[in-house]
């Protein structure tokens, strides 16, 4: 099914840096923030799962329509190159912007006091988990 290329082995490479990413900020919001282990894990797993479904899904569906519009010649972009752009940029930052917002209202949500700065917390966990789930494939894909 896939070949010589052993296509497969990105998506594994993809779900373990998910894995390593997710076990690490567990372990840093329970070791160094001295976060009850429940609302970490809740925080943690909730957040990374609405982003993987739902924040992927809102990407891919866009990723659709942009294709939908290249591929027939006879429609048009409305808004033309700006617009592509756009909707380009929309489904980029989607995932990240949800998961940072997840992360910052879980914070407030769970009343986890002992992150004292949420923002910054949530943008930087955010921003490494993306840089480990597509980051590592990218780099075992360019090594292979």
């Amino acid at each position: 099914m896939s070949g010589a290329s052993n296509d497969w082995l990105i998506i594994g490479v993809f779900f373990a840096a998910f894995l390593a990413a997710t076990v690490g900020e567990i372990y840093w919001l329970t070791q160094r923030l001295k976060v009850p282990l429940k609302k970490s894990l809740t925080t943690v797993f909730l957040s990374n799962f609405v982003t993987i479904t739902l924040g992927f899904f809102v990407s891919f569906i866009i990723f659709g329509i942009l294709f939908a519009v290249a591929w027939d010649e006879n429609t048009e972009m409305r808004g033309g190159e700006a617009g592509m752009w756009t909707a380009l940029i929309a489904a980029l930052g989607f995932p990240v912007l949800l998961m940072a917002a997840m992360k910052r209202l879980l914070i407030a949500g769970l009343r986890m006091s002992e992150v004292a700065r949420p923002i910054p917390y949530a943008i930087v966990s955010t921003l490494i988990f993306f840089a480990a789930v597509f980051g590592l494939p990218a780099i075992f894909l360019a090594f292979r």
